[in-house]
């Protein structure tokens, strides 16, 4: 009789936890929507569950304005190119109870509405190293932003260095080049 309670108890534990670990692992979203997005032409550097590129985007009513969100995760269907203003019609998911490691905010592209290219020369700035984290990576001779985009710092490379090694924050002013290549304008 001992045992009989024994499997029972445990069983209905077991039942419990594999009823939880569906939870957390996701199932239906709890809310959809479809949205208006726009993304901006260069992507800044933050922190997701490590230091990461994330997009700028600015969601139906907030668009022309000029404050602009990260969102960290890709949009799935989308293929991003620097150097160009990209506003698209998404599907928007909303899981009320995300894994931990996620987002609760989920974007699905459905349409890209426009590409625009920014004007030549159009100024820029991403945060070089903050919060004690350098975003800029070496291989070889030439600089980084996450080896994502090549870093072109001509008479600037020094300076470069400079401030890497000496500022807990750094910031650079940059123009876009083709073939993923930003153009080092200035440094503070």
């Amino acid at each position: 009789m001992n045992i009989k309670i024994h499997i029972i108890a445990w069983m209905g534990l077991m039942a419990s936890l594999l009823s939880l670990s569906c939870s957390i692992n996701g199932g239906r979203p709890d809310d959809i929507e479809i949205v208006d997005l726009r993304i901006n032409h260069f992507q800044q550097t933050g922190f997701g569950l490590r230091p990461q590129l994330v997009y700028q985007i600015q969601e139906s009513g907030e668009i022309g304005g000029d404050a602009w969100k990260f969102h960290y995760d890709e949009i799935e269907g989308f293929n991003y190119e620097p150097g160009y203003v990209y506003d698209l019609r998404a599907s928007k998911l909303i899981d009320a109870n995300p894994p931990q490691d996620a987002s609760a905010i989920k974007y699905i592209l459905l349409k890209v509405r426009s590409k625009q290219k920014v004007a030549e020369g159009e100024n820029f700035d991403i945060k070089l190293k903050f919060g004690g984290e350098n975003f800029v990576t070496r291989d070889g001779v030439k600089n980084f932003l996450l080896d994502r985009y090549e870093i072109d710092c001509d008479i600037l490379c020094t300076d470069l260095d400079d401030y890497l090694e000496n500022n807990p924050e750094v910031t650079g002013t940059f123009v876009h080049q083709p073939d993923r290549v930003l153009k080092l304008m200035s440094l503070r």
